[in-house]
């Protein structure tokens, strides 16, 4: 049986597989769902009291309804014209070969058996808009068998089933039927031809004829529906074909296997047919049952990813409420740098997004801001608290802080790449920063936004041994350190940052709160 394949059909033909052979004009952009979940309920709860041919039959009611009507075909000149003379192609094929003689019974059944079939094709949940059914055998079959009138009774058949399941229109069953029909009588002369060689082995002669009808049919199929959906919604050529190569390989075992409802129709009649009907029944069935678990497993997978993001959300807010928490510690000890943490992880937002940072690594980049300098709590209050200048042996204590910060959460894989900004916020462009003297892109990009984001914020501050200065000011000297202390790039994002945006900022007293984790648009 072919894989699935999507045609991408938003407004015009699309692709209706009997397993692989006659080409279709069904529903145009919607993903349609032949089985439903209330099909689910029904048939695959094992604990239902309902009868068996009771569920059987509800089974078949919901597997061929359908709500959803054809989409509207967007019409054109060139798209009628080319429909118009496949159907006149089609109409007269049939006209100058069609007889109604041989065995009525036998032809009556196999018709019946496609339009069955085709009434209860299927669609996996999948990204497609291909149809699954195993008419293809029978198509074959009664084409070769029973000769034209074969040919045209299960194509007119198709046509009926799938017009009745999808309520197409005349447009696209007119389509339909003149593809059937066509592709069913090249077939059919292939066939013929390959008959008359003279081997002499029948039994390779019927095995040529057989995998030799099989794949004109496929290629006659695919050259119509390529033309159809070129004009309809303008697909590529080149891909159609390319898939039409693809599956070309399924479609000599369809001829292979065709030829048994020759042999078997021409030794035994209805009966025979009955007997080579039997396996394509059963296969059709298999898709059916197949589709249905399916789509009850891809409704429970669904509700599995569901409650995984769910626990991935909790475990996520548990861990930024551990952050905030850590930074919570920090703050009752230095109270004078109330709303620090908050502050410059709204500036960093500001000047990352201005550089093009978001998701998961704008997330990280937060999570750095806000425990930059947690290792200040291994840090002496004497020093911490001094409010003049501090000693050259006090700034060596002072300094250590970041490696302390970067120890404390080591072995925290959840802050791994967050553990960076701990590290090197203190880096200086120029090399001349703590604590290993790195310089220029030796420093890791997120430290060097925040370096920028904590020195505004600190400029712009109350400190006991310092007056605050204004923004302006303060933007005006980390703009004239670019180059030496800050990164260029994110000194360019810090003035392309709107001023209102960082006054904003600058007037937060409050304290961290899970929130500017979890709302990463709020900085206040």
């Amino acid at each position: 049986m072919p894989a699935a394949r999507d045609d991408g059909t938003p407004e015009g033909a699309s692709r209706s597989e009997n397993g692989g052979v006659t080409a279709r004009l069904t529903q145009g952009g919607r993903a349609l769902d032949p089985v439903e979940n209330r099909l689910t309920v029904a048939v695959v709860t094992r604990s239902s009291p309902a009868p068996v041919l009771s569920r059987a039959l509800r089974f078949l009611i919901a597997v061929a309804s359908e709500d959803s009507p054809s989409a509207p075909v967007a019409y054109s000149r060139r798209l009628v014209l080319y429909v118009v003379l496949v159907a006149l192609a089609g109409a007269g094929v049939s006209l100058g070969s069609v007889r109604l003689t041989g065995d009525v019974n036998t032809l009556s059944l196999l018709a019946s058996s496609v339009f069955v079939m085709s009434a209860l094709g299927v669609r996996f949940p999948i990204r497609t808009d291909t149809q699954f059914s195993a008419t293809a055998f029978v198509h074959l079959g009664a084409t070769l068998s029973a000769g034209p009138t074969g040919a045209v009774a299960t194509a007119l058949a198709e046509v009926l089933g799938v017009a009745v399941r999808y309520r197409a229109g005349w447009f696209r069953s007119l389509f339909n039927a003149a593809s059937n029909v066509l592709s069913n009588m090249s077939a059919l002369v292939a066939y013929m031809l390959m008959r008359d060689l003279p081997i002499d082995s029948p039994v390779i002669s019927f095995a040529l004829a057989g995998t030799v009808a099989g794949l004109v049919n496929h290629f006659v199929d695919i050259a119509l529906l390529s033309g159809v959906l070129n004009l309809a919604i303008d697909a590529p050529l080149r891909p159609q074909l390319r898939v039409g190569l693809i599956t070309a390989p399924y479609h000599v075992f369809y001829g292979y296997a065709a030829v048994s409802f020759v042999i078997l129709v021409d030794r035994w009649g209805i009966v025979g047919a009955s007997f080579a009907l039997a396996p394509v029944v059963a296969l059709q069935l298999s898709l059916i049952v197949m589709a249905v678990r399916t789509r009850a497993h891809e409704a429970q997978r669904a509700e599995y990813v569901e409650q995984l993001r769910a626990q991935s959300a909790r475990v996520e807010k548990s861990y930024d409420a551990t952050l905030v928490a850590l930074t919570h510690a920090l703050d009752a000890r230095d109270k004078e740098t109330e709303g620090h943490s908050r502050r410059v992880v709204g500036y960093t937002r500001l000047l990352a997004t201005q550089l093009g940072v978001g998701g998961d690594d704008l997330k990280v980049l937060c999570h750095g801001a806000l425990l930059h300098d947690i290792g200040k709590i291994g840090v002496p209050d004497a020093i911490l608290h001094k409010p003049g200048a501090l000693t050259d042996e006090e700034w060596e204590v002072m300094r250590r802080h970041p490696e302390i910060g970067a120890l404390m959460i080591e072995d925290v894989e959840y802050l791994t790449e967050a553990r960076r900004i701990l590290l090197h916020h203190h880096e200086r462009w120029d090399g001349l920063g703590y604590p290993l003297g790195l310089r220029r892109l030796e420093i890791p990009v997120g430290a060097r936004i925040f370096a920028v984001a904590d020195t505004l914020d600190a400029m712009t501050q109350d400190r006991p041994y310092r007056r605050r200065c204004s923004l302006d000011e303060a933007r005006a000297e980390v703009v004239r350190n670019a180059g030496t202390q800050f990164d260029p790039e994110a000194v360019e994002a810090l003035r392309a940052v709107d001023e209102e945006e960082l006054l904003a900022i600058c007037a937060i007293r409050a304290r961290v709160g899970v929130d500017l984790l979890t709302e990463p648009a709020r900085v206040a």
